[in-house]
């Protein structure tokens, strides 16, 4: 139910205010993540994922719009799971879901977490 997608080099794999209908999980390289700052059109890198990272997981919500930009630091193989194939997957095998949903909501709280403690540190 993923497809393989081929990120080059300084190539995005999303940008800010694409639609979000997919997750993707990173299986080789290195990919940044940026975030607009408000100053302009500047953009500031907010994290470093390496291999077993997962990318976008913000696309598995309905009518999500994405609020960061993801970018190749160097060529990266990743898997692509689009939100009708987690739909589908459901009705075949609803505990992978389920733990597909557990990790994101982990990773969620986990970056949310580092966020707030290097707020709490530039504050």
């Amino acid at each position: 139910m993923v497809t393989e997608v081929t990120l080059e080099q300084d190539t995005f794999l999303f940008e800010v205010g694409d639609p979000a209908a997919e997750v993707f999980f990173l299986v080789q390289g290195r990919v940044s993540v940026h975030k607009k700052t408000g100053f302009h059109r500047k953009m500031q890198v907010v994290a470093i994922l390496e291999p077993g990272a997962m990318v976008g997981e913000a696309g598995l919500l309905a009518g999500h719009i994405r609020g960061v930009g993801v970018r190749g630091i160097e060529k990266s193989l990743l898997f692509c799971l689009g939100r009708q194939d987690l739909e589908a997957l459901e009705h075949t095998d609803s505990q992978l879901v389920i733990q597909l949903l557990k990790r994101s909501l982990w990773i969620s709280s986990l970056r949310l977490a580092k966020t707030a403690e290097r707020l709490a540190q530039v504050l």
